[in-house]
């Protein structure tokens, strides 16, 4: 199966940036590619900001975001005026700075309850004839199986992932090791592991003047991970300094983007199997503890620990 034949009678997608924060970011060049294929795109992410933007620990729920239409207790519309408040005053979430360079609404995606976003997941595909759901990772740490050193942030891919097998969906990842986490020998095993069971549905590659077209958001918003395929595409190449001075290399190999079959993604770690139905975020965190893996949400809980004691 290709990836052409996959999207052969879809005409309505939902691209959803499902590590959170600046992912929403790296749904805007596959958008491109499929509006391009005469194929409507919704856009959105998952709401949760790095730490030093906001410092409550953890992805944010629905009522906690100002100026949004809330469509069901997991997901709703946000515009270019949703804000998020915290202890240093009221900050634009990177879903929001996406809707005012579209020009529109974006869905805001609220993983704090798994169990219940899936119900939700089901009754928007229903209720807005979508065709397709496609969660957008930028690095490729969704394949990340939890024995691996660089890894971080399991917990919203996981949950995610976990979702969207159980919908006619696909996983798409950008950067090729954009985040840091996994690297390029990592990687490449994983995807050559997915080709060997026909799960690798397709590749294209950001073209320069489709990553020229959003390079003014990529730049001016905060991600590391969804800059690196688009300056990767306009020609960057050699070591690139990523967050917290993590170095990456890069080339134009982080400007393609692979299109995996979700469900196959899904058999092959253990992380998303492991949170699966998780009434709330707390409890698929613990679960993934209990297999002896830190996550974005206990680094968090560190950091604001640290906080806390000056």
């Amino acid at each position: 199966m290709n990836l052409i034949r996959s999207l052969k009678g879809v005409k309505k997608a939902f691209l959803i940036g499902i590590g959170g924060g600046g992912d929403i970011v790296s749904t805007m060049p596959i958008g491109a590619y499929l509006e391009e294929l005469g194929i409507e795109c919704i856009y959105g992410g998952v709401v949760w900001e790095r730490f030093r933007r906001d410092p409550k620990p953890g992805p944010r729920a629905v009522n906690e975001m100002l100026n949004v239409k809330v469509i069901y207790d997991s997901l709703c519309l946000i515009n270019s005026e949703t804000r998020i408040e915290t202890e240093n005053g009221l900050i634009q979430p990177i879903v929001s700075i996406v809707s005012e360079f579209l020009g529109c609404e974006v869905l805001g995606v609220d993983i704090t309850k798994p169990s219940k976003l899936k119900e939700d997941m089901r009754s928007l595909i229903e209720n807005e004839d979508i065709d397709l759901l496609i969660g957008v990772d930028a690095g490729g740490d969704v394949l990340a199986k939890g024995n691996e050193k660089g890894l971080v942030s399991p917990l919203a891919d996981s949950i995610m992932l976990s979702i969207l097998k159980d919908f006619k969906s696909m996983i798409a990842i950008t950067g090729f090791g954009s985040d840091g986490e996994l690297g390029r020998s990592e990687i490449e095993s994983y995807l050559s592991e997915l080709a060997s069971k026909k799960a690798v549905l397709g590749c294209n590659l950001i073209s320069y003047e489709i990553a020229e077209k959003i390079s003014e958001l990529a730049f001016n918003t905060h991600t590391e991970s969804s800059k690196v395929p688009v300056i990767s595409a306009m020609g960057e190449y050699g070591v690139h300094e990523i967050w917290d001075g993590n170095k990456i290399e890069v080339s134009i190999l982080n400007a393609l983007v692979f299109y995996l079959d979700s469900r196959a993604v899904y058999h092959a770690s253990p992380l998303p199997k492991v949170v699966e139905n998780c009434k709330d975020i707390l409890e698929a965190n613990s679960r993934l503890n209990d297999m002896g893996i830190k996550t974005e949400l206990d680094l968090e809980f560190d950091l604001l620990e640290k906080a806390r004691k000056g």
